[in-house]
């Protein structure tokens, strides 16, 4: 772009730049504050608004909403490869008891290569701490972590999937038995039990979870 930048505007389009890279999304208010070492979140908030104006980058309500839009000359592009994943509502890692009716919670602006040539992806919000020792990528499962889930995903044995259970929505480890299919927890709160399910409850698994993002921090 034509528009010059500041050295700390660079700096702070460059750190922002790099998060998306390595990461698959945008960083938080407080994730930035954090990699700026800027006192306030205000003074993190007056350098996107800068950028903002310049047509680097544009900022949503939505979580981790920042979004690149313009590169300086021979950036790698980021935004021609970001795409929406809805958030859809909460997986209960715990007892079953969150509803599993669709809700508009928002969208998750992640880059191409977090999914690749996957189809079908929604998002849930964790909650609850029945699959707290549990990672995917290093990331944990813990409450407030983003699930990425592909529905209608072939499931194998020891699989993290989201079930339909009496219209409640839960995240589990999957293993199929003889006559029942087994969701179990992966927890160090032993108050959570092991979920056993006839055989046929089997076309209740309504997806599996491909990729964890780690909640904002004090965005």
């Amino acid at each position: 772009m034509d528009i010059k930048l500041t050295d700390k505007q660079k700096q702070v389009l460059n750190i922002i730049r790099t998060f998306f890279l390595e990461n698959g999304y945008a960083p938080s208010l407080g994730e930035l504050q954090v990699m700026l070492n800027i006192a306030t979140k205000r003074g993190v908030v007056s350098h996107l608004v800068a950028l903002e104006k310049k047509g680097y980058i544009l900022r949503t309500s939505e979580p981790r909403g920042i979004q690149i839009v313009g590169e300086e000359e021979n950036d790698e592009p980021v935004y021609e490869y970001m795409i929406g994943i809805p958030i859809l509502g909460y997986a209960n890692a715990g007892t079953p008891i969150v509803s599993a009716e669709e809700e508009n919670l928002g969208v998750l602006q992640v880059h191409q290569n977090i999914i690749g040539k996957k189809s079908n992806i929604f998002s849930l919000i964790i909650s609850g701490d029945s699959m707290n020792l549990c990672k995917i990528d290093d990331k944990p499962l813990v409450d407030g972590n983003y699930l990425l889930v592909q529905k209608d995903a072939e499931v194998n044995d020891g699989d993290i999937v989201v079930a339909i259970i009496e219209n409640s929505a839960t995240v589990k480890k999957f293993k199929k038995g003889k006559d029942t299919v087994i969701l179990y927890p992966n927890s160090n709160n032993n108050k959570h039990r092991t979920i056993y399910l006839d055989h046929n409850s089997e076309s209740l698994i309504n997806g599996k979870v491909i990729k964890v993002l780690e909640r904002p921090v004090n965005s």
